[in-house]
């Protein structure tokens, strides 16, 4: 049986471990472990500015309350 394998640097702590060539991972086992608790890209809240509300719905309210006349 024949496994080979690449060295490759770790992105998260810089140090030297072997994976093997199926394999995609870009982190050590150390930093995998740490890495998994934070949320991923697609559960996190969108930064940035928020949506503008369409006029209509500002309308809406004002005529609800009496404001506009």
């Amino acid at each position: 049986m024949e496994l080979r394998v690449q060295l490759k640097i770790c992105e998260g702590c810089g140090c030297l471990w072997y994976r093997a060539q199926t394999q995609g991972n870009v982190y050590c086992r150390e930093c995998e472990a740490k890495l998994r608790n934070f949320p991923s890209p697609e559960t996190r809240k969108r930064r940035g500015r928020p949506c503008r509300k369409p006029l209509a719905r500002v309308w809406a309210v004002a005529e609800a309350t009496g404001g506009a006349q």
